[in-house]
């Protein structure tokens, strides 16, 4: 008879409701991670694989399984586990909802799975909620009650804690903050589920792009930079290309990155204005791509911004977490979840 490999797994992590050691683990479409995370949020043992995630959930679950395992061989005891997940998932039952990056596991969901093959508690989060909780604890607003986490990179999206408490909504997928309007009319990009003039169609890494080709063949000679950082196809010209023909001087990548600043200054300011937070927090590659013109993205959300934010300032900042963001917010949720002080 063939033995599966969770069979295999057969030692346990002992659990410590006391301890000051945590296992958190983070799932994307291209890779899973599992860590040894402490109070302090740092990560003190870490492992790393591929999501494969066409291979099947209960497929995922086992090899995630392994690698909390691993990363949690040398601790004494943990209080839990905690899952950072891209998503749309129910955050209760961790089952997820049409997830557009992980093929196959609508419906589903490993938390059983994980809880039998570590034998620890199991909290499941969205990633980007994970990320604000983590903000809160331990990034430039800590100890902030109400705080915004925003990424803006291939898509858009955002986690929202609201009175200390994250906000998930009636199903688990509040934060579609992508999907917020910041354009009108015949120029407005739509994202790709067909959000006309959303922040995600119009400041993510692949619209970004999509604006720079339509730029460039409108004005194909005031686009040569980018023609030529493209090795001379417009049809390959990114975001990555728009960004550096940008600083190089090419007149059309510029006028493309500064309708990038506009619109994520409207977006920026909307979410001021709807959620009053203490501070949004804002990760993500094209957030990198801007930051030697950080200063022009804040004058855009204060151009679009209520009247308060001229003379409160304007409380936006750039994660100092970095690509670790939603991992340790896996580590602050499993504290709150599963342990005592």
């Amino acid at each position: 008879m063939r033995v599966s490999r969770r069979d295999n797994i057969t030692s346990m992590i002992k659990k410590d409701s006391s301890a000051d050691l945590t296992a958190a683990a983070d799932i994307g479409g291209t890779q899973i991670r599992a860590a040894l995370v402490n109070r302090d949020g740092a990560i003190l043992h870490e492992t790393r694989g591929d999501s494969t995630p066409e291979r099947g959930i209960e497929d995922t679950a086992v090899r995630l399984a392994e690698l909390i395992h691993e990363a949690t061989a040398n601790a004494k005891g943990v209080v839990g586990l905690a899952v950072s997940t891209a998503g749309p998932l129910n955050p209760d039952t961790g089952t997820y909802d049409h997830p557009p990056n992980l093929t196959g596991w609508h419906g589903k969901t490993m938390k059983p799975d994980l809880e039998r093959l570590t034998s620890l508690p199991t909290a499941i989060g969205h990633d980007a909620t994970l990320a604000a909780l983590a903000e809160t604890k331990f990034g430039p607003f800590k100890n902030s009650q109400n705080l915004v986490y925003v990424t803006i990179s291939t898509g858009i999206g955002g986690g929202i804690v609201a009175n200390g408490q994250m906000v998930t909504g009636s199903t688990g997928q509040a934060g579609e903050l992508g999907h917020i309007t910041v354009r009108t009319g015949p120029g407005a990009l739509s994202c790709a589920v067909g959000c006309q003039g959303c922040f995600e169609g119009n400041a993510s890494g692949p619209n970004i792009g999509k604006m720079a080709r339509q730029a460039a063949q409108k004005a194909p000679r005031s686009a040569a930079k980018m023609i030529e950082l493209a090795d001379g196809d417009i049809d390959d010209i990114d975001a990555r290309i728009a960004f550096l023909a940008a600083e190089q001087g090419d007149p059309v990548a510029e006028q493309v990155v500064r309708q990038v600043i506009e619109n994520i200054g409207r977006g920026l300011a909307s979410i001021l204005a709807v959620l009053d937070p203490d501070g949004i927090v804002v990760g993500g590659g094209v957030v990198h791509s801007l930051e030697s013109r950080w200063d022009e993205v804040i004058d855009a959300v204060r151009t679009y911004g209520l009247p308060r934010y001229e003379t409160r300032g304007v409380p936006v900042s750039v994660t100092q977490l970095g690509d670790d963001v939603s991992l340790i917010g896996a580590s602050v949720l499993s504290f709150n979840r599963f342990g005592q002080r």
